[in-house]
């Protein structure tokens, strides 16, 4: 007989979430949070899950990961594990399926109890967030910056858009940019939108102020809820910032039900978020303002979304 018990796990670019699911998959048992750097490579976080929960019977498992998934060799582009989905399937010889993370974290959505969403602005979508009718788009910056969406079918789309370049919108975001040039020969979004991010524009607005300054993330939200002017300066660019990345992210998917923020950085700055620039900049897209301005946007506050959303991918 099948095992009913079955391992779900969010593996990003600090933390590995895992769990244990049964009949019922928007119910997790046993959440562990293991960090990446205490593990040589995935295989053994898993063997020490199981082994930390007594789990010897596995009907199926389920694993989200922040990176591309289409080839067999998986390379986390966010920290140091590499494997094989064969080899890891044949080594626990179970049923093992690997999603893109905000494939999980797309999936999820449906999942989610009216109190885990933070609406952005008035917009809200006509048939509530369960609502499949239209195209919604799921965004996050953490560890890095990802970005997927759900079509009206069902169907997720994961991408990387989290790696397109960078467009500065006003002469203060050239100014970072051609900064942050002199760091990286390209500069994606992501390399504002994460928590490396957040500390990038810490230094970059640092070298414009001509002091060079380094801090690392949770000391500028710190600084930021404080009374820090550069930790202030660093924190309204990066709402900013995503403001006008995640309105750009709903014009390219047509995302016309909704754009969800995840990712574990918004719900710790949750009030800051909420009366920055994010909403204007979100909308300010030149003739397609009134487009945007209808888009709802909703902050996701679930505990673990990555985890509900690898258990609602199981097979039945």
């Amino acid at each position: 007989m099948t095992s009913t018990l079955h391992i779900v796990g969010d593996i990003g670019g600090t933390n590995a979430r895992f769990a244990r699911v049964g009949a019922k998959r928007n119910k997790l048992a046993g959440v562990r949070v293991l960090p990446c750097a205490d593990y040589p490579n995935l295989g053994e976080a898993l063997q020490a899950y199981m082994e930390a929960e007594t789990i010897k019977d596995v009907g199926q498992i389920c694993l989200a990961v922040a990176g591309p998934v289409e080839s067999d060799v998986i390379d986390l582009p966010n920290n140091h594990w590499k494997f094989s989905i064969s080899s890891l399937q044949e080594r626990f010889a179970v049923s093992l399926k690997v999603i893109n993370d905000f494939t999980a974290q797309a999936l999820c959505i449906p999942l989610l109890e009216d109190n885990e969403l933070t609406w952005v602005g008035s917009p809200r979508p006509k048939g509530g967030h369960r609502d499949n009718s239209r195209v919604r788009a799921v965004m996050g910056p953490g560890t890095g910056l990802g970005v997927a969406a759900t079509m009206p079918s069902g169907e997720v789309v994961p991408s990387e858009g989290g790696h397109v370049a960078f467009a500065p919108v006003n002469q203060h975001e050239m100014d970072l940019l051609k900064t942050m040039w002199g760091r990286f020969n390209r500069v994606s979004v992501e390399r504002f939108l994460s928590g490396s991010g957040l500390a990038n524009l810490y230094w970059a607005n640092s070298r414009l102020q001509g002091k060079g300054g380094e801090l690392e993330p949770p000391l500028i939200v710190a600084g930021a809820l404080g009374n820090d002017p550069m930790c202030h300066q660093a924190l309204d660019d990066f709402c900013s910032i995503l403001g006008s990345v995640a309105g750009d992210v709903a014009m390219a998917m047509g995302a016309t039900g909704g754009v969800y923020l995840s990712g574990g950085i918004l719900p710790r700055i949750k009030d800051y978020f909420l009366a920055s620039n994010f909403r204007n900049r979100f909308e300010d897209k030149g003739r397609f303002h009134e487009y945007c301005q209808q888009i709802p946007v909703a902050m996701v506050l679930a505990e673990h979304p990555g985890l509900l959303g690898c258990a609602a991918a199981l097979e039945p």
